[in-house]
């Protein structure tokens, strides 16, 4: 008689507290490191601490295990009382924070004044305690409920990377958006949208040539940092940085959506209109629905667009970025990359401030949306008053590329939107004879545009497309035959027709021997 299959799974029988951290960039006198503590459920295996990577936060071979759907149900910590150390390569320690006060969901910030050393350093995460009674009295419940917990024993709970750049850098920052610019990432539809949760990294592909592009700039801009900013939801970041890890990709920092946020705002507004009755009908009932209606609908637009969260991931980011840096945005036209690319650098070059700032992004109706907040335009006017503080008037993008896919606008289609949304002549006013971004066809499309503008060789652009071979690009087998006609078909300035044309030349003499 045959035996049946073991199908049990491993029980449960621990929790583990860790903090979910993700890295950071900044520079020698400001930086910053952010993350979650959270509680994950272990089996007895999972108790050898030896066998954790807390720079991701996994356990050793659940990198191919993990998805955004087993992190949705993880526990926050209540107010965890924390403490950052950071060390420098050899070892040493070269600075530790004060009490770090997480809030309720878990979540902390510490910002570091003192003077870094250049490089990259290691930093870790200790846990010191609690200020929350109600999480307190839940680890006492399991302590008492459970033999030789660790709960109580783990101190160090995560661990990351701190890239400290020269106040006087004059580099490349690269920034990049994640799905349909990264990963070929269905969002296009709800069932796309929903399987995109239990994926797990090996599941989820890159779009061709996007790893090895990502690995050229890193070459090809002496060591240039790397920035990951996504919509998504904050419960994907262990999958995404195990993914990021499979394909190889060194990046800096990786910001994702605190989504809870969000809806603890909404809830927090309508609780205060039902108990402040007065100060809501104060001006009259008909302006103050209407102010309401504005915020709820832009709350509810705000769990799915991204316009006001990567404005404001990447103005807080160019806080911390030295003056006199470069940056590289690359984004896609699925959604809002490119109106977000352009208002981005019109804000620091201080074409728009203050309250003339804040009202055009509180009106501001993009793609049939109202997706920004009275408190999200006044968050974002602030940090762009900051900017201009430490940084002065310039524009740090010298190059804005978006992937062009079948899901949204042409190039020329998207300029006319972005004209269209930004104050009249503002446009023409903060670029003049240039453009805000380029528009073109994945990968290669990028690597030609980074070859015209100086930063990419032929040898890097044939990297790329040898990255592309035999991949599938919305359903197409990557061949010669659809590389050729790729190539006749590509979005790309006048600028980058040769470096096309020689490699176009390149790869038939290379089919045909």
């Amino acid at each position: 008689m045959s035996q049946e299959p073991n199908t049990t799974q491993p029980i449960i029988t621990d929790i583990k507290r860790i903090a979910v951290c993700g890295g950071s960039l900044g520079r020698e006198r400001r930086s910053y490191v952010r993350g979650q503590v959270v509680d994950v459920g272990i089996t007895d295996l999972m108790k050898a601490e030896g066998l954790w990577d807390l720079m991701t936060g996994l356990f050793i071979g659940d990198e191919t295990k993990i998805t955004p759907f087993l992190d949705f149900s993880l526990a926050p910590v209540r107010k965890p009382v924390l403490k950052l150390e950071v060390f420098d390569l050899a070892g040493n320690k070269i600075y530790t924070s004060g009490k770090i006060k997480a809030d309720e969901d878990g979540f902390f910030s510490c910002e570091i004044r003192d003077k870094l050393p250049i490089g990259s350093h290691d930093f870790q995460v200790v846990l010191e305690g609690l200020d929350s009674f109600r999480q307190y009295s839940k680890d006492l419940a399991h302590l008492n409920n459970t033999e030789d917990s660790i709960l109580g024993k783990t101190t160090i709970v995560g661990k990351g990377k701190l890239r400290i750049l020269p106040e006087d850098y004059k580099g490349m920052v690269v920034t990049s958006d994640i799905d349909q610019t990264y990963l070929a990432t269905d969002i296009h539809s709800g069932k796309g949208k929903f399987t995109a949760v239990f994926e797990t990294p090996n599941q989820k592909q890159a779009l061709p040539g996007m790893p090895e592009l990502y690995r050229e700039m890193r070459i090809a801009l002496s060591n240039a940092p790397l920035a990951f900013i996504s919509a998504s939801p904050h419960f994907f970041r262990r999958t995404m940085l195990a993914t990021i890890a499979k394909d190889n990709i060194q990046i800096e920092s990786l910001h994702l959506k605190y989504l809870e946020g969000t809806i603890k705002g909404v809830f927090d507004k309508v609780l205060g209109t039902i108990f402040n009755p007065i100060e809501f009908l104060q001006n009259g009932f008909k302006p103050a629905w209407s102010r309401t209606k504005k915020f709820l609908g832009a709350s509810y637009q705000s769990l799915f667009d991204q316009m006001s969260y990567k404005l404001s991931i990447l103005l807080y980011d160019r806080i911390y970025l030295p003056t006199e840096s470069k940056e590289i945005l690359l984004g896609d036209n699925t959604e809002s990359d490119y109106m977000i690319f352009t208002l981005y650098q019109i804000i620091c070059m201080g074409k728009l401030t203050g309250d003339e700032l804040e009202e055009y992004l509180y009106k501001l109706n993009f793609l049939g949306r109202d997706a920004i907040t009275r408190d999200a335009a006044k968050k974002i006017r602030l940090l762009a008053e900051e900017i201009q503080r430490i940084h002065g008037n310039i524009n740090p993008v010298k190059l804005s590329i978006i992937n062009k896919t079948s899901h949204g606008p042409s190039e020329s289609e998207m300029r006319e939107k972005v004209k269209e949304a930004l104050p009249e002549g503002m446009y023409e006013s903060a670029f003049g004879a240039k453009q805000a971004f380029y528009g073109t066809e994945g990968a290669i499309g990028m690597a030609l545009i980074l070859e015209s503008e100086g930063y990419f060789t032929i040898e890097q652009n044939l990297a790329v497309v040898a990255g592309m071979i035999g991949k599938v690009l919305e359903g197409k087998l990557v061949d010669e035959g659809f590389l050729l006609k790729l190539f006749d078909e590509l979005t790309i300035p006048k600028s980058a027709e040769g470096a096309k044309q020689k490699l176009k030349e390149g790869l038939v003499s290379a089919f045909k021997s």
